[in-house]
């Protein structure tokens, strides 16, 4: 009996590992035979999970999957089922979530962390948080979308951009749960990793080559007719050098912020190097619309961040020689930018008004609910009855969207719907400035929040005379974390005034002398602030307003 004992024993201890090998056979023999893409990513995917596995054993794994988000933020790495084509438009290989279900990066990094906040996994305090504003103005969009299905003629396409709002609701939910040490990992990684997309971006404009990327969606390299000469566009790491625009026009305020906080050394080194990276970056896109929201998100943070050492000697210093490096560097991207901005463009620029008319007539039919989320491209000929959509060579096709963010939304969800995504996006810019407004001036939280706010005000900027976010699933993902960082951000905010209004006993230190909990070994974050630090660093500050949130 014990040696039939033992042999049982000994096989259940190989079913995992049999149930392991003919996964990952089956896996293979699918992987084989889908598109070069698929294989990539399941690949990717396969060996990050068991890196993951491996790591977690050891240390605390969230810092691993923060890195990771970031790098899927940075690169397109996605993959797409049951792809719908029948309406295939100019920029469907950066539509993400509208024509398939999409599985991204982001979303998976997103479902682990909630799991682990779950479960208690890798976690010292689990229990998720839900951020009420956050939660409820993302449902509420969702509600709108789905009374759009009234007038919806695919609903298929409206169930497919639902998917990518419930994954957009999953990943801003995950990052509002982040510790305050998380909270910079995250900000840091996403600055650091900016670098490496400009550096792309800078490979690609010089050798005219996709790089190979090509596996990840990627376009071949993008040449502009400015002037009636073809002018090459960089793309990066985001497929089209419009979405590196728009990723640019978010990441380059966040970098800005933490080299404008007096958050720790390495963070606002790394932050200025973000933001130095992100101003060659963009010049290379070409793209005029981000180009004019850089200098909006720099006077705002500089007002937000940076005003109480605006005239100091050191500023002046600092500013005078940004000054001398802006006058040299102007020299060889001034005459690039000013060509594109006053030349001829091709006719691009007087598409939009006859587009945004023809897109305004078609939302006079269906003012209330619109004509369906996600079925304006192949309702928009259709239904159009100026002929405008229709202009003799304004597309191969005439099932393009509008070139107007504001306006899409409003034609597709209605009157409901855009003001349930006025208030997303509005109620998430408010609270970032208010967060900056009611914390000690530089302190780098703060300073994150009302970057990413200063970034959505950016994004929506562009989205006067762009689509922005709505034909880029990664986009989205970068807009909805920054609305996840400011939900975070508010909730260490309320945490920290918690700890300053609690009663001292008797043989407690008082004020910034207070001991802080004691971390668990291995789980202390490179960014924590040193021995010595200012109490608003330390997440000591006492609050003069109240911090209802």
């Amino acid at each position: 009996m014990a040696r039939v004992s033992a042999a049982h024993t000994r096989t259940l201890r190989a079913l995992p590992i049999a149930g392991i090998g003919f996964a990952a056979a089956a896996g293979a023999v699918a992987l084989s035979a889908a598109p070069l893409k698929f294989a990539v990513v399941g690949l990717a995917a396969a060996f990050g999970g068991v890196g993951a596995l491996i790591v977690g054993r050891l240390y605390r794994l969230t810092p691993v999957l923060l890195v990771a988000l970031a790098v899927g933020l940075t690169v397109k790495l996605d993959v797409s089922f049951f792809q719908h084509f029948e309406a295939v438009g100019q920029y469907l290989p950066s539509i993400g979530g509208g024509a398939g279900l999409t599985v991204s990066v982001a979303l998976l990094v997103a479902v682990a962390l909630i799991t682990a906040k779950l479960t208690g996994l890798w976690e010292n305090a689990p229990g998720l948080r839900l951020d009420r504003p956050l939660v409820l103005t993302q449902v509420g969009f969702l509600i709108a979308g789905l009374l759009s299905l009234t007038n919806a003629t695919d609903p298929a396409y409206l169930w497919f951009d639902t998917w990518r709002f419930v994954g957009l609701l999953l990943v801003s939910v995950a990052v509002s749960n982040l510790s305050e040490s998380d909270i910079r990992t995250l900000a840091l990684a996403i600055c650091a990793l900016c670098l490496v997309q400009t550096a792309v971006a800078g490979l690609q404009y010089v050798s005219g080559s996709e790089l190979g990327l090509s596996v990840l969606g990627e376009e071949q390299i993008v040449e502009e007719n400015i002037n009636f000469s073809a002018q090459r566009r960089a793309g990066g790491l985001k497929v089209h050098p419009n979405i590196l625009g728009y990723y640019y026009e978010f990441v380059w305020p966040l970098a800005l912020a933490l080299a404008l906080s007096r958050g720790p050394l390495i963070l606002r080194l790394v932050g200025a190097a973000g933001a130095a990276s992100a101003l060659v970056g963009v010049v290379l896109t070409l793209s005029r619309a981000s180009w004019l929201t850089f200098p909006v998100s720099a006077a705002l943070l500089i007002l937000l961040v940076y005003r109480d050492r605006l005239f100091s000697r050191a500023s002046l210093i600092v500013f005078g020689l940004l000054a001398i490096v802006g006058s040299v560097a102007a020299l060889y991207a001034g005459p690039l930018i000013w060509e594109r901005l006053t030349a001829d463009d091709g006719g691009s620029a007087a598409q939009r008004g006859p587009l945004n008319a023809a897109a305004l007539a078609l939302f006079e039919q269906f003012p209330v609910f619109g004509v369906g989320l996600n079925n304006f491209g192949n309702q928009f000929a259709v239904l159009d009855k100026t002929g405008l959509s229709r202009l003799a060579g304004l597309f191969d096709r005439s099932n393009h969207v509008v070139h107007n963010l504001h306006i899409l939304i409003l034609t597709e969800v209605g009157i409901v719907g855009y003001a349930a995504f006025a208030l997303v996006f509005g109620i998430g810019i408010f609270r970032g400035f208010r967060a900056a407004r009611r914390a000690p001036v530089g302190d780098p939280l703060a300073a994150i929040a009302a970057a990413c706010a200063v970034g959505l005000i950016a994004h929506l900027l562009h989205g006067l005379v762009d689509p922005g976010f709505r034909l880029n699933l990664g986009i989205a993902e970068l807009l909805y974390t920054g609305l996840g960082l400011i939900a975070g951000v508010r909730a260490v905010q309320r945490q920290r005034a918690v700890q300053a209004r609690r009663p001292v006993g008797p043989m407690e230190p008082t004020g910034a002398t207070r001991a802080l909990p004691v971390q668990r070994r291995g789980t202390a974050s490179p960014l924590a602030s040193a021995p010595g630090a200012p109490a608003s660093r330390t997440g000591h500050t006492p609050f003069t307003r109240g911090d209802r949130s």
